[in-house]
C-alpha cells in the first residue's frame, strides 16, 4: 500500500467515524414532541375585533339519533335572519356580540393529545367529517365568520373536562392536537334562543274580548259546520271594558252560574305567553296578499294547496260567502287599540324537535292518516305521553305532537271606545240682535254691573242665551280635545295592525299541542254552578201572617231581627206667598179666631183636649 492509498484509508475511516459520532450524538438528545410548544398561546391571535362578526354556524351532532343539526345565524340584507330555518327573523345581535366577545383571545391550555385516535375519546371528531365513519364522539363545530364568509374562528368543541369549571376539549380544525381549554361561551343551537318565542306580543291588560269559535269544516261541500243549533254552544264571548274590572260571559245565567275564574286566567295566560315551536314559510302570493289587505287571497290552486296541506280553507260560511277557516276552529281576540288578532287553528302532525322547527319530507300527511294518528293518540295514556317518553329516554327521539297556527290580524275602531260627541250650539232666540263689538274694558265693566243685579231678576233672553254659547264654547274645546286623542288612536290602530300583518304574514306557526288544548276551551270548561250552602233549603223561612191581622212578637229566647228602617218621608216644599199677599196674611194671624170663620184649627196628632175632673162628693 503506498502513501497515498493509506491517507486516503484513514481520511474515509475518519469521515466514517465522525458521522457515526453525529448521528450517535442526535440519538442521545431528547426528542422535540411538537404541539407543546403552542401551550398557553391564542388559537387566533388575529381575531382581536368581535363586531367583525357577521355569521355564526353551530353544528351538533345526536348520537342517540344518528342525526346531524346545523344552526346558523346571518346577517343579510340590513337584518339578522336564520338561513337554516327558513330564513326566518333573528333577535341575534345581542347574542352574536357576546358570542363573539368571549371567542377573543382564546388561549390554549394544556395539551391533552397529538394523536388522531383519541379524538373519539375526547369527543372532538369533525361532526361534518363524512369521512370518518365513527358515529360516537362527535363534537360541536363553532364557526364565526366575517362579511364575505371568511372565518374569524373554526373550533371543534368537545366532552367537558371532568370536575373543572368551563373547561373543555379543543381543537382547531386543521389541527390533531387536543387541549384543554377555557371557553365561557354559549353553544346553544336551539331555535328558541336566538328568536323572539312570543308570537302575539299582546299586553294582558289591553285585552278587552276573546271569543272562542267552534266549529269543523265539511271537506267534500267546502262547509263550514256548526256543533250545535244554539250560538251560545258555538260561540263563546268573553269581555270587560278594562283591565280593572273581571271578565264576564254573554249570556251566563248568573243566577245558577258562574264564571270559572281559574281557567279564565289560564285562557289569558296561554295567550299573552304563547310560544312559537316552529316556522314553515307561505306562499309569496298568499304572503303578498296578507300584507296589502290583511286577507287571503289564493290566486293559484298552488296557494289553494299550500293552505289545504296545513289544515286550513275556504269555506262558505251560514251567509254562503267564501271565508277563511281552519280544522279546529278559531280563537279572536281584541284590545283596547283597535287590534284584533284571530287565531285559526290548522292540521295535527307529529315529529322530532327539528321537525317540528323546520318540517320534512313526510310532515304533509293524508287526512286518513291524520284521522287515525289523531283517534291513536286520544286513546293514550297519559303516563306514556311523547313528553313523558322524552324525558324518560333522556332524549328528542320521542316524537311530540303540534299544530299549525295561521294568525291575520285587522282593526275594528269600535274597541277603541265610543268616539266623542259633538255638542249642539244653543238655539238664538229670534228678533236678537247682534251686539257691537266692545273693548275688553266695556265687557268687564258689564260684568261687574250684572253682578250687582238683584237675585232674584229675572235674566234678558240675550243674557241666558250669552251664557249658553260660553258653556258651548267650553263644551267645544273638550270635544275638539277628545276627537284628537281618538283620531290619534284610529291612525295608531290602523298603523300597528300594519306593522302585525307584516310580522305574520310569511309564516304559518307551529305551536305545542298543550297550547292548543289551553286555547280551544268549550263553554262549560269556562263556567260552573252556584253552589247553595247546605241546609238552606231545609230551612223554613219566617211565616207570614195571614192577610189583616198584626204579626205575632217572636217567641223563645232568640232575639228578633231589627226591623227594616222606612224611609222618612219627604216633606212637602213650602209654598211661597205670592206677591201681595204677605202683609194680608200677617194681620190675619193677629185677628183672634173668632173673627176667622173659614180658618180651621190645627189638629194636633194624638192630642186630646183636657177634661174637667169632678168635684170630689162630700163625705157622710
Amino acid at each position: 500500500m503506498n502513501e497515498t492509498t493509506r491517507t486516503l484509508t484513514f481520511a474515509g475511516i475518519a469521515a466514517v467515524a465522525l458521522v457515526a459520532a453525529y448521528f450517535t450524538d442526535r440519538a442521545s438528545q431528547p426528542v422535540q414532541l411538537t404541539g407543546y410548544e403552542n401551550v398557553g398561546k391564542e388559537f387566533y391571535p388575529d381575531f382581536t375585533d368581535p363586531t367583525q362578526a357577521r355569521s355564526l354556524r353551530v353544528v351538533s351532532y345526536n348520537e342517540d339519533l344518528a342525526t346531524l343539526k346545523v344552526f346558523n345565524v346571518e346577517f343579510k340584507n340590513g337584518s339578522w335572519i336564520i338561513p337554516s330555518h327558513h330564513d326566518y327573523p333573528a333577535d341575534a345581535e345581542d347574542e352574536l356580540a357576546e358570542t363573539a366577545t368571549s371567542l377573543v383571545g382564546v388561549v390554549r391550555g394544556a395539551l391533552e393529545s397529538r394523536r388522531k385516535s383519541d379524538h373519539e375519546r375526547f369527543g372532538v371528531i369533525d361532526p361534518l367529517d363524512d369521512s370518518n365513519t365513527n358515529l360516537k364522539g362527535r363534537g360541536q363545530r363553532l364557526t364565526l365568520s366575517k362579511e364575505g364568509g371568511a372565518p374569524l374562528v373554526d373550533f371543534i368543541v368537545g366532552k367537558k373536562v371532568p370536575d373543572q369549571a368551563d373547561q373543555y376539549y379543543v381543537r382547531k380544525v386543521d389541527e390533531d392536537a387536543v387541549y384543554r381549554t377555557k371557553l365561557n361561551v354559549d353553544l346553544s343551537s336551539e331555535f328558541s334562543d336566538w328568536i323572539e318565542p312570543d308570537i302575539l306580543k299582546v299586553d294582558r291588560d289591553r285585552l278587552v274580548e276573546i271569543l272562542i269559535s267552534h266549529y269543523s269544516i265539511d271537506e267534500a261541500q267546502q262547509k263550514i259546520v256548526y256543533e250545535s243549533d244554539k250560538r251560545e254552544e258555538n260561540v263563546t264571548v268573553l269581555t270587560r271594558k278594562n283591565s280593572t274590572t273581571p271578565w264576564e260571559m254573554q249570556g251566563l245565567d248568573t243566577a245558577t252560574q258562574k264564571l270559572n275564574t281559574a281557567d279564565v286566567n289560564q285562557l289569558v295566560n296561554t295567550l299573552t305567553d304563547l310560544k312559537l315551536q316552529g316556522i314553515r314559510p307561505k306562499s309569496s302570493d298568499l304572503a303578498a296578499g296578507l300584507k296589502e289587505s290583511g286577507s287571503l287571497k289564493p290566486k293559484t290552486q298552488l296557494d289553494l294547496f299550500d293552505l289545504q296541506s296545513r289544515g286550513f280553507v275556504l269555506a262558505r260560511g251560514p251567509s254562503g260567502t267564501p271565508q277563511l277557516a281552519s280544522n279546529e276552529g278559531e280563537v279572536v281576540l281584541a284590545t283596547n287599540q283597535g287590534v284584533v288578532y284571530s287565531l285559526y287553528f290548522g292540521e295535527i302532525f307529529t315529529g322530532s324537535t327539528l321537525d317540528i322547527e323546520v318540517g320534512n319530507s313526510n310532515e304533509k300527511k293524508d287526512k286518513k292518516s291524520d284521522a287515525k294518528e289523531k283517534k291513536e293518540s286520544d286513546k293514550i295514556d297519559d303516563k306514556k305521553s311523547p313528553e313523558k317518553e322524552k324525558s324518560e329516554n333522556g332524549n328528542d327521539s320521542a316524537l311530540k305532537t303540534s299544530r299549525y297556527l295561521l294568525v291575520t290580524v285587522s282593526f275594528d275602531p269600535s274597541f277603541l271606545g265610543d268616539p266623542p260627541q259633538k255638542p249642539e250650539a244653543p238655539e238664538k232666540p229670534a228678533g236678537l240682535k247682534e251686539k257691537p263689538e266692545t273693548d275688553k274694558a266695556d265687557q268687564d265693566k258689564k260684568a261687574d254691573d250684572k253682578k250687582e243685579d238683584k237675585a232674584d231678576e229675572k235674566p234678558t233672553p240675550e243674557a241666558a242665551y250669552e251664557k249658553a254659547m260660553k258653556a258651548y264654547e267650553s263644551q267645544l274645546k273638550t270635544y275638539e280635545r277628545k276627537l284628537k286623542e281618538y283620531d290619534d288612536k284610529v291612525v295608531k290602530g290602523n298603523e300597528l295592525a300594519q306593522e302585525l300583518n307584516k310580522r305574520f304574514a310569511d309564516w304559518y306557526y307551529v305551536i305545542s299541542a298543550n297550547s292548543f288544548e289551553a286555547l280551544k276551551l268549550k263553554r262549560k270548561a269556562l263556567v260552573e254552578p252556584i253552589e247553595k250552602p247546605e241546609g238552606d233549603a231545609a230551612k223554613p223561612g219566617p211565616a207570614t201572617p195571614p192577610t189583616g191581622f198584626p204579626s205575632l212578637p217572636p217567641t223563645g229566647n232568640k232575639p228578633s231581627p231589627a226591623p227594616a228602617e222606612k224611609p222618612a218621608p219627604a216633606k212637602p216644599e213650602a209654598k211661597k206667598p205670592e206677591a201681595g199677599k204677605t202683609e194680608k196674611a200677617a194681620e190675619a194671624a193677629k185677628k183672634p179666631a173668632a173673627e176667622k170663620p173659614d180658618s180651621k184649627p190645627a189638629a194636633t196628632p194624638k192630642e186630646t183636649p183636657p177634661q174637667e175632673k169632678p168635684e170630689p162628693k162630700p163625705k157622710n
